[in-house]
């Protein structure tokens, strides 16, 4: 039995008909709700806590502390959820997005476990959800509350200061996905959405775009990873050179796998803003885009090594920027299979239109949410630039849905 399933409630039992009787608790229903959201929140620490407590009792450095690791895995924790870390100029934002995408996923499975008690049939909460289901979601993110904080006081005992107003993205931002995403799962079983919300619909438009824009951004996310991964292939003694300089020993080393392969969404979004033209910067004077890529003085980071080398290249890269208007005939194509035959050109293009511009966001959201400072000075602005990514890729995209769309409506009317 789990923290969680242990916290829940006993197992059940037969009654008089043999059938089985709802779990009884052991606790009241707002204290479990609360220990549910702050053992959600220990759990997932736990997972970064064990890895940066054991390198430390490996190689342990001379007159540090036992505190020191725990601070070290606080401040790691709490900035895979968003939040920065530094102290003056020194500022670290960024996510690794798979980590990142674990930790919501994780806490949105213990708020599921709190939910699951609540009654929907109770009166509803501000015509929103039924007082139950809001109450039970209400104490559990207490619970995760309570958890970031503990986390946020034992960064004072790390090397790694907490930036202390980037806190409310954990704080807020995490745990109101992760409630959201148990909503979610929970509405598909039960009524639980009240009079102000069953009223409320997204355009016909987004839905039908909806559809386009998912499989428009896996292409372009599937793209972008296979050209990192055949990067670091075609320089891979290069990225092992600085592997082995990095000397982290063998379970450093396999923290350091760990984290860039966790980083690898981020990395092909950076590739993304090549192909599309902004491009993107390693450190401040080392930029990369389909012109060339300048020389700098890089990070000791291994995958880092799979950079292009300094230099202009040849004209025929320029044609990369090819890739997102081809991605956009695919959009467009799907965007074609939502709407009727014989729609006319206005309806076609705005289901086009839309999924373009709602992958261009999500780009630009996820490309925002990753970050881009690793330090200070030169390495406080690095990675692409999420707006004129998001700007460049959109319009891109509508330029190749439009073409689509426009041989299918010149299609029929020959």
């Amino acid at each position: 039995m789990t923290v969680l399933e242990l916290l829940r409630g006993v197992r059940p039992t037969d009654d008089e008909d043999g059938e089985g009787s709802p779990p009884t608790s052991w606790l009241p229903d707002s204290a479990r709700d609360v220990l549910l959201g702050l053992a959600t929140g220990l759990l997932s620490l736990l997972v970064v806590a064990v890895p940066t407590v054991l390198g430390w009792m490996l190689d342990p450095r001379p007159g540090s502390s036992f505190g020191e690791p725990l601070g070290a895995a606080a401040s790691l924790w709490l900035l895979v959820q968003g939040a920065h870390l530094g102290a003056g100029a020194t500022n670290v934002a960024f996510v690794p997005l798979v980590l990142g995408a674990l930790m919501v996923w994780g806490a949105s499975r213990g708020a599921g476990r709190a939910l699951a008690t609540a009654a929907v049939d109770d009166g509803w909460f501000a015509d929103l959800l039924p007082r139950s289901v809001a109450a039970v979601a209400g104490r559990w993110w207490g619970g995760y509350a309570v958890a970031v904080g503990g986390a946020a006081a034992l960064t004072l005992a790390g090397s790694l200061p907490l930036r202390w107003p980037s806190v409310g993205v954990p704080l807020l931002v995490v745990p109101a996905l992760a409630v959201a995403l148990a909503l979610r799962r929970l509405a598909l079983e039960e009524d639980i959405l009240g009079p102000r919300l069953v009223g409320l619909a997204a355009p016909e438009v987004v839905r039908r775009a909806s559809g386009p824009a998912v499989r428009g951004l896996a292409v372009l996310l599937g793209l972008g990873a296979l050209a990192v991964a055949a990067a670091v292939v075609l320089r891979w003694s290069a990225v092992s050179d600085l592997q082995s300089e990095v000397g982290a020993g063998l379970l450093g080393g396999l923290l350091l796998t760990g984290a860039q392969l966790a980083s690898l969404p981020n990395l092909a979004l950076w590739v993304l803003s090549l192909v599309a033209g902004p491009g993107f910067a390693v450190v401040e004077g080392a930029h990369t885009s389909l012109a060339g890529s300048a020389s700098g003085l890089m990070p000791l980071v291994p995958v880092f090594g799979a950079m292009p080398s300094p230099g202009d290249f040849p004209w025929a890269v320029r044609l990369l920027v090819l890739v997102p208007v081809l991605v956009g005939v695919h959009v467009g194509r799907r965007a074609l299979t939502t709407v009727a035959r014989l729609s006319s050109l206005r309806a076609k293009a705005s289901v086009a239109v839309v999924a373009c511009v709602m992958v261009a966001v999500v780009v630009g959201l996820l490309d925002g949410l990753g970050g881009g400072s690793l330090g200070a000075y030169r390495l406080s602005d690095i990675g692409a630039p999420a707006l004129w990514l998001t700007l460049t890729l959109g319009l891109e995209l509508v330029v190749g849905a439009l073409l689509v769309v426009s041989w299918d409506v010149w299609r029929l009317r020959r």
